[in-house]
């Protein structure tokens, strides 16, 4: 199952041959930000070295790279995880330099 990166609704693959847009939002399902290798913390916003500049990410576009992210990969639970990881590593950094 995917999900809209911007209002979460379920996208069924039936709707994405059908549709250029989600039901709920009207958000284009053909955009960057939907995308498996969409990636805001890289310099291209991009994990794919070989896929053609877009300006603007939230908008179609033609991108032959193009693969919708599934839900397991967009949902606030995996993010929440990441960012518990993250402190996890930033309080035993911190622990390092206290008793200095």
């Amino acid at each position: 199952m995917w999900l809209c990166h911007y209002c979460r609704h379920p996208l069924t693959l039936d709707t994405q041959r059908k549709n250029q847009l989600c039901p709920n939002c009207g958000s284009d399902i053909h955009s960057c930000k939907n995308c498996l290798n969409y990636d805001e913390n890289t310099s291209t916003q991009c994990r794919e070295p070989n896929s053609p500049w877009v300006a603007d990410r939230s908008k179609t576009n033609e991108c032959p790279f193009f693969e919708l992210r599934p839900a397991s990969s967009s949902t606030p639970a995996a993010k929440d995880a990441a960012a518990t990881e993250a402190e996890k590593a930033k309080e035993a950094f911190r622990a390092l330099f206290r008793d200095l």
